[in-house]
């Protein structure tokens, strides 16, 4: 196999590494944009060597791999507050941007000027959604591409559902169900001074709390979205999610992947607890692996996340924990889980105390990698040139 390049995303600064695929030992090749909370890096689909960062507030691009970077003026992204980015698979110089107050910009010359998709706003749901922390903005938590549908976007919206558009942001529809008064708050008070209506799982819906939104490598109309009670699935193109069961209480899930050589092969990392229970990171503004400061603390309360890494081998129908050498239970969140671009059975998991596990059986088996202490939020492998 080809040695990897792996990024950390941490919350100041960009870490790129150098490992051969198999063993414990990395090479940091060098850090990067310091003093920057790292949201995304992505690879140009034309030039394996142009790469993009997206940070808290800005646009970066690399023409070398990640040995240097340089800043773009990312004109038109009216709202500074960047949750996520994607590069189109199939065409160059093509990124999306998704940010807080929930809003999709799209720039077709490398970063260099973006303009909003201002038809996503247009959505009849846009005015329902909302978000725990007062004043309770609904933001962008992804945005997923798929090289088989070059036109089409999926969104996940905090707190919001799941959107697509199939004509490249010109117009869009809300896939998250079956319509429901129930599916939102009664009411949305910014002051912060009334209770929070949280949500509930309603059947044929997904949970409106969406972290990632995935499409199933064999099986387009095949959909996984985790959310803040659990992992999703609509087999259908979203007009009917049905929940997945795996045992966990809350089972509060962000990441999750599959390996276009095992389709029906899903790792997912979930939490017992919710955010305000998570060892780690509470900063003034919430982000997706922290929580504010100003919320209550209930760590002492719960024991922390007690997060656990799942894996499915029949398409999410049935779940099974991985606790060989995983730290189970963990009060840490887990912030990444990455595939080997080359070996189904290769995939790394990483927790935002800077702990990153790798196995080569699939999950049977992991050991700990030997890197530098960081305040981590996610991490991405990809092929070295």
């Amino acid at each position: 196999m080809k040695p990897l390049q792996m990024f950390l995303l941490a919350a100041d600064k960009l870490v790129r590494c150098r490992w051969d695929g198999r063993s414990e030992r990395l090479e940091v090749m060098n850090t990067a944009l310091e003093g920057e909370t790292l949201r995304e890096v992505g690879q140009d689909p034309a030039n394996p060597q142009r790469l993009y960062a997206a940070t808290l507030t800005e646009i970066h691009v690399s023409e070398d791999g990640g040995e240097s970077w340089k800043w773009l003026p990312s004109g038109g992204i009216d709202f500074r507050d960047i949750w996520t980015m994607q590069v189109h698979p199939t065409r160059a110089n093509e990124l999306y941007v998704g940010t807080l107050p929930a809003a999709v910009y799209v720039s077709e010359n490398g970063g260099r000027s973006f303009r909003e998709l201002s038809a996503f706003r247009q959505l009849p749901e846009y005015p329902k959604w909302t978000f725990p922390p007062p004043p309770h903005t609904a933001h962008i938590r992804c945005i997923t591409l798929d090289a088989r549908v070059p036109d089409e976007i999926l969104v996940g919206i905090e707190e919001g559902g799941v959107a697509r558009s199939r004509d490249r942001g010109e117009s869009w529809e809300d896939i998250s169900g079956p319509s429901s008064a129930t599916a939102y708050p009664e009411y949305n008070d910014p002051a912060g001074i009334l209770p929070y209506q949280m949500g509930k799982h309603e059947d044929g819906r997904v949970y409106r709390d969406v972290h990632l939104v995935i499409r199933h490598p064999a099986q387009l109309d095949t959909l996984y979205a985790t959310t803040g009670i659990g992992t999703y699935i609509t087999n259908d193109n979203g007009k009917y999610w049905s929940k997945a069961e795996y045992g966990m209480g809350r089972a509060y899930a962000i990441p999750t992947v599959i390996h276009p050589d095992a389709p029906n092969r899903i790792f997912l990392g979930a939490a017992e607890n919710g955010p305000t229970s998570w060892k780690g990171y509470r900063t003034v503004r919430a982000g997706p692996y922290n929580t504010i400061r100003f919320s209550r603390d209930t760590l002492q309360e719960t024991g922390g996340a007690h997060t656990q890494i799942l894996r499915s081998d029949d398409g999410g129908k049935s779940w099974r924990r991985l606790n060989g050498s995983l730290p189970a239970g963990y009060p840490h969140m887990t912030c990444g889980l990455a595939t080997h671009p080359e070996d189904a059975n290769t995939i790394c998991v990483a927790y935002t105390d800077g702990s990153v596990y790798a196995s080569h059986d699939a999950g049977e088996s992991w050991r700990q990698l030997e890197l530098p202490p960081s305040k981590l939020y996610g991490v991405r492998l990809m092929s070295a040139s």
